[in-house]
């Protein structure tokens, strides 16, 4: 089964929230479901709907991926809308992590949850660090631009059990 993606959002930004099927055991299907959380599909962030519709229609829709039984995990940024969405599902019957294994992106407030949240931490000290370096950089290194920069800064897994 190909991953799968949703709509949703919470806190009044934009939420993506990627959802690997059972057999989607490919990294090109678990790419294809980033890409499609990312991208969002058609309907996704409703200027129409409020943050609450937004978010119920979130709830439904990773709801009837997991009962359908054709989704196992699901990739959620951020981790409070992990901690938000958990309980919700919970109560309609949805166990984590026996049905859904959650991964939040952030691990801002993952370890607080009820649930043990595994985490995606990005590296935001150093991007920080990295960035203030470059812009000094610019400003006294005279009139003369330099050169562009690529860096790539890995994130880490925190995993939580």
């Amino acid at each position: 089964m190909p991953a799968e993606a949703g709509p949703g959002a919470a806190g009044g930004r934009a939420t993506g929230i990627g959802a690997v099927g059972a057999g989607a055991t490919e990294a090109g299907a678990v790419g294809a479901g980033v890409a499609e959380a990312v991208a969002g599909p058609v309907g996704y962030g409703d200027a129409g709907l409020s943050v609450a519709d937004r978010f119920a229609r979130t709830l439904d829709y990773l709801y009837d991926a997991v009962t359908s039984g054709g989704v196992t995990a699901a990739l959620i940024h951020s981790d409070t809308d992990a901690i938000m969405l958990i309980p919700r599902l919970q109560a309609r019957g949805v166990r984590v992590p026996e049905d859904l294994a959650v991964i939040t992106y952030d691990d801002e407030v993952a370890g607080l949850a009820d649930v043990p949240l595994s985490a995606v931490a990005p590296a935001k000290r150093e991007v920080g660090a990295r960035a203030a370096t470059l812009l000094l950089e610019r400003l006294t290194g005279g009139p003369h631009e330099s050169p562009r920069q690529h860096v790539e800064l890995l994130p880490r897994l925190n995993i939580r059990t």
